[in-house]
């Protein structure tokens, strides 16, 4: 009888065993898709300000609209994210960001202006880029969001 018990209890180790590692990637990796989804929402309203201001600065001939652009994206990526204030030119890690706009004639109404936001999100567990069929993303996550607005 003993021997049956101690049968059992083995049994359920070797259960938890089998089944922890599922169980741990099922909870990381719905962690760092979480955590993806959040910042590409920061990202995307960060694009739209920096399109609002800029299709306003464009379209009022303001010279430095584009930097006034890229302050409004980084203070709504910073608001939702924390970054470096300047963006690189080729973001390639974690919190690194890039910025690009474009105003075709300044001072002329209804013309489209668009803004282009690229930001580099850590990603906290590598297996879920081959879950999304993207070995590229190991590291991490290339968020990228553009908007375009006619210049007011």
């Amino acid at each position: 009888m003993k021997q049956g018990v101690r049968n059992e209890q083995g049994s359920a180790i070797v259960e938890m065993i089998l089944v922890l590692p599922l169980l741990l990637a099922l909870i990381f990796g719905s962690l760092a898709l979480a955590m993806g989804a959040i910042a590409k929402a920061v990202v995307e309203n960060a694009a739209r300000d920096a399109g609002r201001v800029a299709s306003i600065e464009c379209g009022q001939d303001n010279p430095d609209w584009q930097q006034d652009a890229q302050v409004a994206a980084w203070n709504g990526l910073d608001r939702g994210l924390h970054v470096d204030g300047r963006p690189s030119v080729n973001p390639a890690q974690y919190g690194q960001w890039s910025f690009t706009a474009s105003c075709p004639v300044l001072g002329t109404p209804g013309v489209p202006v668009t803004t282009v936001i690229t930001y580099d999100e850590v990603n906290l567990f590598p297996p879920t880029s081959a879950l999304l069929g993207a070995p590229e993303m190991s590291r991490v996550f290339r968020l990228q969001a553009a908007v375009q607005f006619p210049a007011e």
